[in-house]
């Protein structure tokens, strides 16, 4: 919309276009780093209302802008709200969830983000800029008012002296008949050892549980981003109008949407079943053949284009699968890793820096996918990002634990113990 003219009432160049893109990943790496020290000093609900009210500043800004600057600004801004929530979040649902549904409700961040994608995806074919953003801008608004109704997490009014509260907050979020109290000591023990243990950041990470741990959140973050997924959300209509497909790429991206939104659904399901690590590896695999694939169509499409002809089934087929293995695993897995792995000590550093690598790739990726079409064109654009699914499920095997129906306790033992 941007490029062809109807969005706003300035000239803004497809360079500016792709800027205003990638900025989101620039501000989420600024809301990332800090986040966690700022939700340890004003509860993980505040601080959550401080991102969504960036986000919302952000959409005001990016609906109505006079010039490419509010753009880039209001990017930046959406971004420093998204990476902080992205940060305190799985920290938030670790630390409310029993063990035995943390995976279930881990999966609840990354199904509504498919959720966002499908929506902006079906609106976008028939909404005007402003329209789209303003449809899209509403649901932070729904947001910002819910948090307000949020109970705070019972761990950080127990490190803040509010026993009370702590108590009251945790029978909301507890099955009427649950022994509230016995859970409640438990997590005073647990902030009382805690506080005993004061370190700094350069002593938290001297310990090798602490570096292994920091080592499993930043690599699975990495590789979550380095498979490609934003490329292909980010660019899938113009993969689609590129590939000479004769489905046409509104429909393919609703399908593809719509896809990418049932199996995030079943990963949630299965997840608590069939263990996290588990998951990863067969999820990144599948990735890796799917981006083989893709590869293997756009060079015949150069060099061979009867055989491309004749296979023009093939691209979206393969997202479709690429799509459905990414939501099984490698796309809500690493979030409910980071809220799981860390020790209370590392919790807000280790978080912080897993999101903030996170975002960075993301921006990294993106900036990076108009230059790789253009020097190496789609097929080695996916032959390189297929490698990178490979490596990945390399360092799972290699390096992530097991965590499904462990506590956080149990978690941190296996790491000490390996």
């Amino acid at each position: 919309m941007l490029e062809d003219g109807t969005a706003v009432d300035f000239e803004v160049s497809p360079m500016a276009a792709a800027t205003a893109c990638s900025m989101f990943g620039v501000g989420a790496v600024i809301g990332a780093v800090p986040a966690g020290a700022v939700s340890a000093v004003f509860g993980r609900r505040v601080s959550l209302i401080i991102g969504e009210s960036n986000v919302v500043l952000g959409w005001l800004m990016i609906t109505f802008p006079t010039a490419t600057r509010m753009l880039y600004v209001g990017r930046t801004l959406q971004g420093v709200g998204c990476g902080a929530m992205c940060t305190i979040i799985p920290m938030y649902v670790g630390e409310i969830a029993e063990p035995e549904i943390r995976g279930f409700l881990g999966g609840l961040h990354q199904l509504f983000i498919v959720s966002g994608i499908l929506f902006s995806y079906i609106f976008g074919n028939f909404l005007t800029y402003t329209q789209l953003n303003m449809a899209c801008g509403v649901w932070m608004v729904v947001h910002l008012l819910a948090m307000l109704y949020v109970p705070e997490s019972p761990y950080f009014l127990i490190r803040d002296d509010k026993r009370v509260r702590a108590e009251e907050a945790l029978a909301r979020l507890r099955d009427p008949n649950h022994d509230c109290k016995s859970e409640l000591e438990e997590i005073q023990k647990f902030v009382e050892e805690e506080q005993k243990n004061s370190y700094t950041a350069r002593e938290v990470l001297e310990k090798n549980v602490n570096r292994r741990a920091l080592t499993i959140g930043i690599g699975c973050m990495f590789f979550q981003q380095m498979t490609g997924i934003n490329v292909i959300i980010f660019y899938l209509k113009h993969i689609f109008e590129n590939s000479g497909s004769e489905i046409s790429p509104e429909l393919s991206t609703t399908v593809v949407g719509t896809i990418q939104l049932v199996m995030t659904f079943v990963s949630m399901m299965i997840t608590d079943k069939f263990g996290r690590r588990s998951l990863m590896v067969y999820s990144m695999t599948s990735m890796g053949i799917c981006f083989l694939a893709l590869s293997y169509y756009f060079f015949a499409k150069k060099y061979n284009p009867r055989v491309a002809d004749s296979l023009d089934w093939l691209p979206l087929i393969t997202i479709v699968l690429y799509i459905s293995m990414y939501s099984i695993g490698c796309g809500p897995i690493p979030y409910i890793i980071i809220g799981e792995i860390f020790s209370s000590e590392l919790k807000s550093m280790g978080t912080g820096m897993s999101i903030a690598t996170n975002w960075t790739v993301v921006w990294l990726v993106t900036c990076l996918a108009n230059p790789m079409d253009t020097f190496i064109g789609p097929s080695g654009t996916f032959f390189v990002y297929s490698g990178f699914c490979f490596l990945g499920m390399l360092f799972v095997v290699n390096r992530v634990p097991e965590t499904k129906n462990r506590s956080l306790a149990e978690i941190q033992f296996e790491l000490e113990k390996n």
